[in-house]
């Protein structure tokens, strides 16, 4: 087993045919980092399939513990100023999709509930910014109210590569008089941050299962302690009610409306920015790697697998085309090149 640290140094291995596969998720990666001459001259195959697996809760995440972020018309004037879909149109190419609600998406009737995430509207903003006392405006153009506090807060996040989303929204806010500082925490050490309640906005996103939970995330018994997945510290007694009842109803029926009112008290209390998700696999491989035709499934995550959890994805390598490939190289021969797409399962 290699372990190669440096994503740039581990796709340079990829390319001289050290590994056998390589994640292309990433979109400047996909359109960007792809044009060399193993792709051009079909030597890596190029694949793209969409998925319908379920995701997680997340996006932006407000704590609701720190100060102003416990006024609600605040926390909705931040909804309405977050740019999540100038961010994915910009800065992911329009490869990524909105979530539909901030506690995730696919779960089937569970979230089946029309659900739309709200919309960029600086002007709404303002309104609500207005209404919690943030009615002037400073010379930065960030807007103060009559305390002399600034409408700034802080954006948590774990990964260099979210630097230019984080920075596109930002920009955004500043149209609503609403200011966006970037905290870059490396890696785990940004989970921990927030695990910690120190954060006062998270961009994070959760893993999920076919159920969706949500004990963990908005019951008033993880609120305002550390080392819970209760991210926004809200809670609320009528919430607390709907989840224990969801907790233990084997009635699917019955359990498919609370979760649709567990939905909408959430959605009701603003703290969450729905984000967005990835609905794909999108991998390189060399071209010895073969996947039968259609290979996608709704939950395939990982079209060829590299050390991870095996998953729905189906592949063996053809040690002839292995051979074959090795010697076109040594001969600097090219093959026609290879880009799968299957968008079956596209939403």
């Amino acid at each position: 087993m290699r372990v190669i640290r440096d994503n740039d140094i581990a796709m340079k291995h990829f390319e001289k045919g050290n590994l056998d596969v390589f994640d292309l998720v990433l979109p400047d990666i996909w359109h960007e980092k792809t044009q060399s001459e193993p792709y051009k001259k079909g030597y890596i195959t190029k694949f793209w399939g969409y998925n319908e697996v379920p995701v997680g809760a997340g996006g932006l995440w407000m704590n609701s513990a720190m100060p102003m972020l416990d006024d609600i018309n605040v926390r909705k004037g931040i909804l309405y100023a977050t740019d999540f879909d100038g961010m994915i149109e910009k800065i992911t190419r329009g490869d990524y999709s909105r979530k539909p609600h901030a506690m995730g998406f696919g779960h089937g009737e569970y979230d089946n509930d029309g659900a739309t995430p709200p919309p960029f509207d600086p002007k709404k903003a303002i309104s609500h910014f207005e209404q919690a006392g943030f009615d002037q405006v400073g010379a930065d153009g960030i807007r103060v109210n009559d305390k002399g506090e600034r409408l700034s807060f802080a954006i948590t996040y774990g990964y260099q590569q979210h630097t230019p989303r984080i920075a596109y929204l930002k920009e955004q806010a500043k149209q609503a008089g609403l200011e966006f500082t970037i905290n870059l925490v490396d890696g785990s050490s940004a989970f921990k941050y927030v695990l910690e309640k120190k954060h006062q906005l998270a961009f994070l996103n959760m893993g999920t299962s076919e159920i969706p939970a949500y004990w963990e995330y908005f019951h008033s018994d993880n609120a305002n302690k550390t080392q819970t997945n209760n991210h926004s510290n809200y809670s609320s007694p009528a919430l607390d009610k709907l989840i224990m009842a969801y907790k233990s109803e084997f009635d699917t029926a019955k359990k498919y409306q609370l979760s649709h009112q567990i939905r909408t008290k959430i959605s009701e209390a603003s703290v969450i920015v729905p984000g967005y998700m990835v609905p794909y696999v999108r991998q390189g491989f060399w071209r010895y790697v073969q996947i039968p035709d259609n290979a996608m499934t709704k939950r395939t995550e990982n079209m060829v697998t590299s050390g991870r959890v095996m998953g729905f994805g189906t592949f063996w390598i053809d040690e002839e085309m292995k051979d074959a490939t090795e010697e076109a190289m040594d001969d600097d021969k090219a093959f026609e090149p290879v880009t799968i797409i299957d968008d079956r399962y596209k939403l």
